[in-house]
């Protein structure tokens, strides 16, 4: 049996996304200053799900970052100014209420924002103490993270993404390209038996067991690797 080509997945450059489309770095600047900043342009970028927006500050730096929801190009927002916690407001965790939503959050202090930066995702601060502050991710997990870390006031914009239908093949085609993502995706039941674990079937009804051993070949290793448990749950 031959690898399943989505475990071929990462071994070349062909599924590498290409940055060179991206249209810059997008990160938070690791200034300590409270100081203004201003929406200078609003950019769609291919290469990410969210529109992005050029924030201009009064030091003069510039930096790209993902658009908030009623972003607009002229508005001015606070970077470090305690109290305000208006859309598009760059806050240390310890200085937002809980119960905020929050995006592009900082992991460390000073890494320039790292989760939460899909379009339309937000997270929601749950509670915050002297030594670190509870962060509700839309996954539904919670992380503690330094009181120091940084993070946008607000959702991100474009929400509605997926709910526009692509019309053609063609569209859905130059979006994938951009991310170099695999598309498109064959069925694992459509495949011939030696292209994968599930094909060689003559209808998709023919139920086969999906566990695998952790000690299987690449080629086998497709399914439910050491499941815990099979079966549905009763």
């Amino acid at each position: 049996m031959k690898i399943p080509r989505s475990r071929r997945r990462g071994k070349s450059r062909v599924f590498r996304a290409n940055s060179f489309r991206a249209v810059g770095v997008s990160k938070l600047i690791r200034s300590d200053t409270s100081m203004n900043a201003r929406v200078t342009k609003l950019i769609h970028d291919v290469y990410r799900t969210s529109p992005l927006m050029e924030i201009k500050f009064e030091d003069g730096q510039t930096t790209f970052l993902p658009a908030f929801m009623g972003a607009y190009v002229g508005q001015d927002i606070g970077y470090l100014k305690e109290g305000s916690v208006l859309p598009g407001s760059i806050l240390k965790l310890k200085n937002i209420p809980p119960g905020t939503d929050v995006y592009d959050v900082e992991l460390k202090p000073g890494d320039g924002g790292k989760i939460v930066r899909a379009g339309g995702t937000s997270a929601k601060i749950a509670e915050s103490s002297e030594d670190n502050v509870a962060v509700s991710l839309p996954s539904g997990a919670t992380i503690r993270l330094n009181p120091e870390c940084k993070a946008i006031i607000g959702r991100i914009a474009n929400a509605g993404r997926k709910e526009k239908p692509f019309y053609k093949a063609g569209n859905k085609y130059h979006l994938i390209y951009a991310r170099a993502r695999y598309w498109p995706m064959t069925a694992a039941v459509a495949m011939n038996a030696y292209e994968h674990k599930f094909g060689g079937k003559r209808r998709s009804t023919q139920h086969k067991s999906k566990s695998v051993s952790r000690g299987a070949p690449p080629g086998a290793k497709v399914g439910s690797i050491a499941p815990k448990r099979t079966g549905m749950r009763r």
